[in-house]
Protein backbone atom coordinates (compact mmCIF):
# COMPACT_ATOMS: atom_id res chain seq x y z
CA UNK A 1 0.00 0.00 0.00
CA UNK A 2 2.76 2.51 0.83
CA UNK A 3 4.96 1.05 -1.87
CA UNK A 4 4.03 3.55 -4.68
CA UNK A 5 3.66 6.65 -2.51
CA UNK A 6 6.66 8.62 -3.95
CA UNK A 7 6.00 7.57 -7.56
CA UNK A 8 3.39 10.32 -8.20
CA UNK A 9 5.78 12.96 -6.89
CA UNK A 10 8.50 11.70 -9.24
CA UNK A 11 6.10 11.92 -12.22
CA UNK A 12 5.24 15.52 -11.29
CA UNK A 13 8.93 16.51 -11.08
CA UNK A 14 9.70 14.90 -14.47
CA UNK A 15 6.65 16.49 -16.13
CA UNK A 16 7.52 19.90 -14.68
CA UNK A 17 11.09 19.66 -15.95
CA UNK A 18 9.92 18.67 -19.45
CA UNK A 19 7.42 21.53 -19.53
CA UNK A 20 9.94 24.08 -18.24
CA UNK A 21 12.56 22.87 -20.75
CA UNK A 22 10.05 23.25 -23.56
CA UNK A 23 9.05 26.75 -22.46
CA UNK A 24 12.72 27.78 -22.15
CA UNK A 25 13.48 26.43 -25.64
CA UNK A 26 10.49 28.20 -27.17
CA UNK A 27 11.40 31.49 -25.52
CA UNK A 28 14.98 31.18 -26.81
CA UNK A 29 13.71 30.51 -30.34
CA UNK A 30 11.42 33.54 -30.04
CA UNK A 31 14.33 35.72 -28.88
CA UNK A 32 16.58 34.60 -31.75
CA UNK A 33 13.81 35.10 -34.32
CA UNK A 34 13.22 38.67 -33.05
CA UNK A 35 16.93 39.47 -33.42
CA UNK A 36 16.99 38.04 -36.95
CA UNK A 37 13.84 39.93 -37.91
CA UNK A 38 15.34 43.21 -36.69
CA UNK A 39 18.57 42.55 -38.59
CA UNK A 40 16.63 41.69 -41.73
CA UNK A 41 14.50 44.80 -41.37
CA UNK A 42 17.58 47.03 -41.09
CA UNK A 43 19.13 45.44 -44.17
CA UNK A 44 15.95 45.98 -46.20
CA UNK A 45 15.73 49.61 -45.03
CA UNK A 46 19.39 50.15 -45.94
CA UNK A 47 18.79 48.65 -49.39
CA UNK A 48 15.89 51.03 -49.96
CA UNK A 49 18.02 53.98 -48.84
CA UNK A 50 20.81 52.96 -51.23
CA UNK A 51 18.35 52.71 -54.12
CA UNK A 52 16.91 56.08 -53.11
CA UNK A 53 20.43 57.49 -53.37
CA UNK A 54 20.75 56.23 -56.95
CA UNK A 55 17.36 57.69 -57.83
CA UNK A 56 18.34 61.06 -56.32
CA UNK A 57 21.50 61.02 -58.44
CA UNK A 58 19.39 60.38 -61.53
CA UNK A 59 17.21 63.37 -60.62
CA UNK A 60 20.31 65.54 -60.21
CA UNK A 61 21.60 64.30 -63.58
CA UNK A 62 18.28 65.01 -65.26
CA UNK A 63 18.07 68.48 -63.73
CA UNK A 64 21.55 69.57 -64.84
CA UNK A 65 24.62 67.42 -65.44
CA UNK A 66 26.92 70.42 -65.63
CA UNK A 67 25.62 72.04 -62.42
CA UNK A 68 25.16 68.91 -60.29
CA UNK A 69 27.42 66.12 -61.54
CA UNK A 70 30.26 67.32 -63.79
CA UNK A 71 32.14 69.15 -61.03
CA UNK A 72 32.23 66.22 -58.61
CA UNK A 73 35.67 64.73 -57.93
CA UNK A 74 36.48 61.05 -58.11
CA UNK A 75 37.35 59.42 -54.79
CA UNK A 76 35.69 62.09 -52.63
CA UNK A 77 32.93 61.17 -50.18
CA UNK A 78 29.68 62.96 -50.96
CA UNK A 79 26.37 63.07 -49.13
CA UNK A 80 22.83 63.67 -50.35
CA UNK A 81 20.34 65.90 -48.63
CA UNK A 82 16.74 66.71 -49.45
CA UNK A 83 15.35 70.19 -48.90
CA UNK A 84 11.70 69.81 -47.91
CA UNK A 85 10.97 73.50 -48.61
CA UNK A 86 12.13 73.46 -52.24
CA UNK A 87 11.58 69.70 -52.76
CA UNK A 88 15.04 69.41 -54.26
CA UNK A 89 18.00 67.09 -53.81
CA UNK A 90 21.52 68.42 -53.35
CA UNK A 91 24.91 66.77 -53.09
CA UNK A 92 27.77 68.07 -50.96
CA UNK A 93 30.85 67.02 -49.02
CA UNK A 94 29.32 67.89 -45.64
CA UNK A 95 27.74 64.98 -43.82
CA UNK A 96 24.11 65.78 -42.91
CA UNK A 97 24.15 63.20 -40.10
CA UNK A 98 22.26 60.00 -39.50
CA UNK A 99 19.21 58.91 -41.44
CA UNK A 100 16.51 57.67 -39.04
CA UNK A 101 19.11 57.95 -36.24
CA UNK A 102 20.78 54.78 -37.53
CA UNK A 103 22.04 54.89 -41.13
CA UNK A 104 24.83 56.81 -42.85
CA UNK A 105 24.72 57.10 -46.63
CA UNK A 106 27.91 57.88 -48.57
CA UNK A 107 28.40 58.42 -52.31
CA UNK A 108 31.69 58.03 -54.12
CA UNK A 109 32.35 58.70 -57.78
CA UNK A 110 34.71 57.01 -60.20
CA UNK A 111 35.83 58.32 -63.56
CA UNK A 112 34.95 56.09 -66.51
CA UNK A 113 37.38 55.02 -69.21
CA UNK A 114 36.41 53.76 -72.65
CA UNK A 115 38.38 51.77 -75.22
CA UNK A 116 38.49 52.28 -78.98
CA UNK A 117 35.15 50.43 -79.35
CA UNK A 118 33.53 52.89 -76.89
CA UNK A 119 33.18 50.11 -74.28
CA UNK A 120 33.78 50.83 -70.61
CA UNK A 121 37.10 49.38 -69.42
CA UNK A 122 38.69 49.33 -65.98
CA UNK A 123 42.03 50.67 -67.25
CA UNK A 124 43.88 51.55 -70.41
CA UNK A 125 41.15 53.62 -72.03
CA UNK A 126 40.49 57.29 -72.43
CA UNK A 127 38.54 59.26 -69.84
CA UNK A 128 34.87 59.86 -70.69
CA UNK A 129 33.85 63.14 -68.99
CA UNK A 130 30.18 62.53 -69.83
CA UNK A 131 29.96 59.22 -67.92
CA UNK A 132 30.67 58.50 -64.26
CA UNK A 133 30.28 55.49 -62.01
CA UNK A 134 28.41 56.18 -58.76
CA UNK A 135 28.77 54.00 -55.67
CA UNK A 136 26.22 54.44 -52.89
CA UNK A 137 26.88 52.73 -49.59
CA UNK A 138 24.62 52.74 -46.55
CA UNK A 139 26.20 51.78 -43.22
CA UNK A 140 24.86 51.17 -39.73
CA UNK A 141 25.87 49.53 -36.47
CA UNK A 142 24.14 46.36 -35.44
CA UNK A 143 25.13 44.62 -32.21
CA UNK A 144 28.54 46.36 -32.25
CA UNK A 145 29.23 45.24 -35.83
CA UNK A 146 29.46 47.57 -38.80
CA UNK A 147 27.02 46.56 -41.54
CA UNK A 148 27.00 47.95 -45.10
CA UNK A 149 24.81 47.73 -48.17
CA UNK A 150 26.36 49.03 -51.40
CA UNK A 151 24.97 49.58 -54.90
CA UNK A 152 26.49 51.21 -57.96
CA UNK A 153 25.50 52.40 -61.40
CA UNK A 154 26.81 54.34 -64.37
CA UNK A 155 25.24 57.67 -65.24
CA UNK A 156 25.85 59.56 -68.45
CA UNK A 157 25.00 63.06 -69.62
CA UNK A 158 22.34 61.79 -72.00
CA UNK A 159 20.42 65.10 -72.06
CA UNK A 160 23.57 67.13 -72.79
CA UNK A 161 22.65 69.62 -70.10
Amino acid sequence: MYKNLGFGLLEIVIAASIISGTIFSLSYVFLISNKLAAASSNKVRASFLAEEGLEALRVLRDTSWSANIAGLSAGTNYYLSFNTVTSAWSISTSNPGYIDNLFTSTITIENVQRDANDDIVSSGGTNDPDTKKFNVSVSWLERASAMTVAVSTYLTDMFDN
